[in-house]
């Protein structure tokens, strides 16, 4: 007779030669080995004393914690999480932190709940306690409502969240938020709106709000950044809450600091070749989630990388909404902010990449990338005017995209910022750092600008003074020339920008033609940014060698493209003149960058297909119907 559990086994047996029925319990004798070179003898009975003993302490199984919030409004969420180790797994989660058994590898695993996206995301049996935090498929009503009014009325104010309690997200009622001489006290579903003074002219006023709720505690938060528009706020109260709460804008205060400063691998120095003419942009999927290391479950405290003992996962898109306002200035012109998108989504998916520890992929404070769970409206339009784009030097991972706030090279003894770049041989009017990877760049609008930061990639407050010069670029413009030099960068400095957009699947009805006539397009087209692109134009080509490009720009359509694969169509009028012939049919899928409704060279390629002899271009001797006449 024999037993096998973890680390031990054990082996009963009668005296020879009598037969088990006839071999009492107190002749039975045993042997247990304990798998490290040491065995022990006892009786049968003993034996089953020594079992349960040992069984007892056993360790448990290997368990996670997590839990579900609301990525807008930081509510609980009921969830069902599922993911295969070997065999289906399902579990049910909820805003508290509950335990679920951890597989025994990374798996990845769909987190469900109604009314909500699904969250993809790894799940690793070293992670700690973890918040999903799921987007709802409707913006919430009060946020909608409110932003409405603003966008009508263009001149006002708002701060507007909800209150909630730090360890499982219920709502607080009664909490007192006093901002600037104004004041309200949250709802019964934690909500607050309050109206604000419109800005002063100085972009970097600060200020400090108090929130309080007798018998739960108070909380300062120092250091909130001035913009008109609508700012939205998650504030929490409860056990382990801080009562300060310093917020960091990384244009005003980055500085010594890198972004990349706590990198967990060193930035290789890939190189992609510059393509010369128009510059399709390689395609390249965002990570679907991003793990972020928080000080609380309610994902609101940021915390530097040793201190972070959360990890909250989200949609990558939602990680840069809910930073980007952090890191640049809200008020700041829109062609900024959406230059500043594109840094800020390709350094989250770098680390993705590249995590700063086990179980979180970067941390949330100024020490990585400042990421508190605010959001503001300008920043988020100027998001989603750039879903899923990023930056990319090998064409198969997202670039570390450094920035800092102020790049010039010199460094202005009077003026008290701390310049950490250690090579600043480029001069006055010049970014980089040519001893860490990035050449000298020419950038005039940082001529007389004390250093303040390290020279590597982008200038913060450079793209607001590029985007309020008289030429006023374009964001493109912008990311390319600290990027890539607009095309002529060399080592670090040659960082392209992305595409989450693919085209498949062309057809063209009816295939053979007359000249004059118009053609019905279909494709399929996919969009893994993980939130619709609403500002794209459709394009497309017939080609024949010898004739050139056959175009039909008054066909060229706008379109909105969901996440997922959908299909596409256009029409296409072949020009009265077209030479007979067969002729390749091109689509094309562009961000209209220049925002004037038709591709011009400012726009950025974003998908490009063709069929070979797709397209049938008959004469007076062949018929709609594609038989030739009689000769």
């Amino acid at each position: 007779m024999q037993w096998r559990s973890a680390g031990f086994s054990a082996r009963c047996a009668c005296p020879r030669p009598a037969p088990w029925p006839a071999c009492s319990g107190r002749r039975r004798r045993c042997m247990v080995h304990f798998g490290r070179g040491t065995d022990m003898h006892a009786s049968h009975g003993g034996i089953l004393v020594a079992l349960g003993a040992l069984l007892a302490l056993a360790p448990a199984a290997a368990a996670l914690e997590l839990a579900a919030r609301d990525a807008r409004t930081g509510a609980p969420v009921a969830a069902t999480l599922d993911y295969d180790d070997g065999k289906p797994r399902r579990a049910s989660i909820d805003g508290h932190l509950r335990a679920i058994a951890a597989p025994a590898l990374r798996v990845t695993a769909t987190a469900q709940a109604a009314g909500y996206r699904a969250l993809e995301f790894t799940l690793d049996p070293a992670g700690g306690p973890t918040t999903l935090l799921l987007d709802p498929l409707h913006e919430p009503a009060a946020y909608a409502r409110l932003a409405a009014r603003v966008a009508a009325r263009g001149d006002e104010r708002w701060l507007q969240g909800y209150v909630r309690r730090i360890a499982d997200g219920a709502p607080l009622a009664a909490a007192r938020i006093t901002l600037e001489g104004r004041d309200m006290h949250s709802l019964d579903d934690g909500y607050f709106q309050l109206q604000l003074a419109p800005c002063p002219r100085d972009a970097t006023r600060r200020s400090t709000l108090r929130l309080e709720l007798p018998g739960v505690g108070e909380q300062e938060h120092v250091g909130l950044a001035c913009a008109d528009g609508v700012q939205r706020m998650l504030l929490t109260l409860g056990a382990g809450a801080p009562t300060r709460v310093d917020h960091v804008v990384g244009a005003l205060d980055r500085g010594a600091r890198s972004v990349a400063g706590e990198a967990s691998t060193p930035s290789s120095v890939l190189q992609t070749a510059l393509p010369t003419g128009p510059l399709l942009a390689p395609a390249l999927a965002p990570p679907a989630s991003i793990r972020v290391g928080y000080a609380d479950a309610a994902c609101s405290q940021s915390c530097c990388t040793g201190s972070c003992t959360h990890s909250c996962v989200l949609p990558l898109e939602t990680y840069v909404r809910r930073g980007l306002d952090n890191e640049w200035i809200a008020s700041w012109h829109s062609q900024s902010l959406r230059a500043g998108s594109v840094a800020y989504r390709s350094y989250g998916a770098w680390r993705v990449a590249h995590p700063i520890r086990p179980n979180f992929d970067i941390c949330s404070s100024a020490c990585c990338q400042v990421n508190d769970g605010s959001t503001h409206g300008s920043t988020d339009s100027a998001i989603a005017r750039t879903p899923g784009l990023m930056l990319t030097r090998s064409g198969s991972e997202a670039a570390s995209s450094e920035y800092s706030a102020e790049n010039n090279s010199w460094d202005d003894p009077g003026d008290g910022l701390s310049c950490s770049n250690n090579d600043l041989s480029c001069g006055d009017g010049y970014a980089g750092s040519p001893a860490n990877g990035w050449p000298c760049l020419a950038d005039s609008v940082g001529a007389g600008r004390g250093c303040f930061g390290h020279g590597r990639g982008m200038s913060q407050w450079g793209t607001q003074r590029w985007a309020l010069t008289a030429s006023a670029p374009s964001w493109r413009w912008i990311v390319d020339h600290y990027y890539n030099d607009n095309g002529a960068g060399s080592n670090l400095r040659t960082a392209v920008m992305t595409s989450p957009l693919a085209l498949s699947d062309l057809a063209a009805t009816p295939a053979v033609i007359a000249p004059g006539a118009t053609l019905q397009i279909d494709a399929t087209a996919s969009n893994s940014a993980g939130a619709s692109h609403a500002h794209l134009l459709i394009g497309a080509s017939l080609y024949r060698a010898g004739v050139g490009y056959l175009d039909d720009s008054a066909h060229d359509a706008p379109l909105e493209l969901a996440g997922g694969s959908h299909p596409v169509t256009r029409s296409f009028s072949v020009p009265a003149g077209a030479p007979a012939g067969s002729y390749d049919l091109l689509v094309s899928l562009y961000l209209d960058v220049d925002e004037n409704g038709a591709i011009s060279s400012t726009d950025l390629a974003l998908a490009l297909a063709s069929a070979s002899g797709a397209v049938q271009v008959g004469n007076d001797r062949i018929f709609s119907d594609g038989f030739e006449s009689d000769p």
